[in-house]
């Protein structure tokens, strides 16, 4: 509500407009008369015709009632029957405007067939066809100025649309069915001519099994050529084989070698092995002087003698016969290139047949696409002149029926001219309202997202990150209110109670954008808390201007119980401090007690740039043992340099903004201008804050 009543008059102006623009609109809006008429369908199978009198494509309408009902909408509403109503009506006649100069009489009309364009768009926008209820009734209204024209317009539209559907589905279908037949018949035939033609060309008489036995007679012919081509592989290995053995082997061949000393008959070595058996047998019976074995001995020794004589002849026997493996290789040999001259030819008898085999597959190949390109044909044809017979029967008989068929279509209640019309004056003033409420609505919608200026302290808070410890709305007094004087201690409540290193703060600076945010008469009303409030020895340091302003404004508002020599409650009164030296603060006491104000602050060290920041600070912290508490003004960040300088040397930076005049961009920058010179921020002070909401709302609130 704060924000609707901030920018009300956005909001009104707005509204107003979109009012005065209903009102207006309302005003020449003008009386029509809307013409009705009632035409039936009769849904049956005529209804649904056939796009596509081959039936090759889909049907594009349906036989289903609400469907065909539709259809018939569409085709009230199409483009030709409305230049056939226009061309029955005049144009011109319908909608005089349309012949006028373009461009308040500054530009010719336009021309007849731009004139018929525009005729067509308006007789659209005025024209309503509705089918009522989900049934097969469809009402066509039309809005004019004058009834008897509105009503001519609709009974001049259900003529053309009668007229414009009977040429539409009054369309004889059978002869150009029977000539589809008779064409699609010839080619049947010619079609069958070609595949007999094909088949005696080719010799087929079945070319199924034909081709199944030629595929095998190729497959047989493959695998015996395959079986020969490994049977010749053989013989040429084994005919190599051989003729390399033969090369190798001798013509003749050692068949064996003896020689000999043993004659014929001799049995040295029989007789020898007797001895020693008998001498072994009675060795074992008797003793070694047994007469007997002892005549075994000599007959040995004899016997060994005579072995070992050189008298007997040494006979060699050396005998060499022809190789007989000769005779057998070379038969074998002769054998297995007669049988692999054989196999050399009845490889090229197989190839010859292969050949003649695969010429023939081919053939067949050929044949069987040709052929089954024109059965393929056929089967189409035959297909489609089975479906033209059954259509062209079919067609006749309709068109038959036809001739002796009432009309499906029929207007059940002609247009007559109304009495009564309407006006569109209501609608404009309701849509004026509710556009002025929405476009009003929406412009403080607008206004609020575009302000950069602040109303609220949330909203300060919120844009800076900064707390805002207290605002004024009476700062163009001096902060006598009651509500002023509770905010004033508050804020000092607030500054006495957080201090630093556990002391309360003694130097506070006054910041602000601009001149006239109200930061001096709410360092004033906080001088005077202070000071009558609390107290406290309180310096009032202007170095905005020389103080002699400061100074007159506490003196005219200070309690005229108070003389200016003591204190009300301690009877106490600090002297006056002059200036010591060049550049030195002084400093003058006011008529309320323990307040002092400085006295040309802008001339001294304190107010001059040039100072060493050393010597401004030894300045302040004299001044710091003299009183309790220091309160600084400080001249616009945006004008001087003195307040980011002084920033770091004080307790707390307090910003002071003006509600409805310091802009966003400018309160962000003088809080990063502090920010970066090293001050504290405690808070900001939000001044000259009004209430928008009347009081008379507040009290429901």
């Amino acid at each position: 509500m704060i924000l609707a009543f901030y920018h009300k008059r956005i909001i009104l102006i707005v509204a107003l407009l979109s009012i005065i623009a209903g009102l207006t609109a309302a005003t020449y809006a003008r009386t029509r008369y809307a013409a009705e008429s009632l035409v039936m369908m009769m849904i049956d199978r005529s209804h649904a015709g056939i796009s596509d009198v081959a039936g090759t494509l889909p049907s594009v309408l349906s036989i289903d009632g609400l469907k065909s009902v539709d259809s018939e909408i569409r085709i009230l509403e199409s483009r030709r029957v409305i230049e056939d109503t226009l061309s029955a009506l005049d144009p011109v006649t319908l909608f005089p405007e349309i012949a006028h100069p373009r461009l308040f009489g500054l530009l010719p009309a336009d021309s007849p067939q731009d004139q018929l364009e525009k005729a067509i768009d308006k007789f659209k926008r005025r024209l309503q066809v509705e089918q009522q209820s989900s049934s097969n009734i469809v009402r066509l209204s039309f809005s004019h100025e004058d009834p008897d024209l509105a009503a001519d317009t609709v009974n001049a539209l259900a003529d053309a649309y009668l007229k414009r559907r009977r040429a539409i589905f009054d369309i004889p279908r059978s002869p150009f069915l029977a000539s589809e037949l008779a064409r699609h018949s010839d080619q049947l035939k010619s079609i069958e001519g070609q595949i007999q033609a094909l088949k005696s060309e080719y010799d087929i008489v079945d070319l199924g099994q034909e081709s199944l036995l030629a595929a095998n007679q190729v497959d047989s012919i493959v695998q015996r050529r395959r079986q020969t081509q490994e049977r010749q592989a053989a013989l040429q290995a084994e005919v190599a084989a051989a003729k390399k053995r033969l090369a190798a082997l001798p013509e003749r061949v050692f068949d064996f070698r003896e020689q000999s000393n043993q004659n014929q008959n001799d049995d040295d070595r029989n007789v020898l092995l007797r001895l020693e058996l008998e001498r072994d047998r009675l060795a074992s019976q008797f003793l070694p002087d047994y007469p007997p074995l002892q005549e075994l001995e000599r007959k040995i020794r004899t016997v060994r003698q005579s072995m070992k004589g050189g008298d007997k002849p040494v006979f060699n026997t050396t005998r060499e016969v022809r190789n007989p493996t000769i005779p057998f290789l070379s038969n074998h040999l002769l054998t297995l290139e007669i049988e692999q001259d054989a196999v050399a030819r009845q490889i090229d008898e197989l190839n010859r047949q292969h050949t003649v085999a695969v010429e023939k597959v081919g053939r067949l190949r050929k044949a069987e696409s040709e052929l089954r390109d024109l059965e393929r044909t056929r089967g189409v044809m035959e297909d489609i002149y089975r479906d033209y017979a059954q259509r062209t029967e079919a067609a006749r008989a309709e068109e038959e029926a036809a001739k002796v068929r009432f009309s499906n279509v029929r207007v059940v209640q002609p247009a007559v001219a109304p009495a009564t019309g309407t006006s569109m004056a209501p609608s404009f003033i309701i849509a004026g309202l509710v556009g002025g409420i929405l476009l009003g609505g929406a412009a403080g919608v607008l206004a609020t997202w575009l302000r950069q200026v602040y109303i609220l302290p949330h909203e300060i808070e919120r844009d800076l990150g900064v707390p805002a410890i207290a605002s004024f709305s009476d700062t163009d007094g001096e902060l006598v209110s009651p509500g002023a004087q509770q905010e004033l201690i508050h804020l000092a409540a607030q500054l006495r109670d957080h201090g630093v290193d556990d002391q309360p703060m003694a130097l506070v600076q006054f910041v602000t954008a601009n001149d006239g945010d109200g930061d001096a008469i709410v360092a004033r009303g906080l001088a005077l808390e202070f000071a009558k409030g609390r107290g406290l020895r309180t310096l009032l340091i202007d170095l905005c201007g020389d103080g002699t302003g400061q100074l007159a404004a506490i003196n005219a508002g200070a309690d005229d119980k108070t003389d200016g020599d003591a204190d009300a409650g301690t009877g106490e009164r600090l002297p006056t401090i002059d200036p010591q030296g060049s550049g030195d603060l002084e400093t003058l006491p006011s008529a309320v007690p323990l307040l002092w104000v400085s006295r040309q602050a802008t001339g001294s060290a304190l107010g001059s740039l040039r100072t060493p920041i050393a010597q401004s600070r030894q300045m302040l912290e004299r001044l710091n043992q003299r009183f309790d508490i220091i309160l600084i003004l400080s001249p616009p960040i945006g004008n001087s340099h003195l307040a980011r300088r002084l920033s770091p040397m004080v307790d707390a930076n307090i910003l002071v903004a003006r509600a409805e005049h310091t802009r966003a961009p400018v309160a962000a920058r003088m809080r990063d201008s502090i920010l970066a010179s090293g001050g504290d921020i405690v808070g900001l002070v939000l001044t000259g804050r009004h209430f928008h909401i009347p009081q008379v709302i507040y009290r429901w609130l």
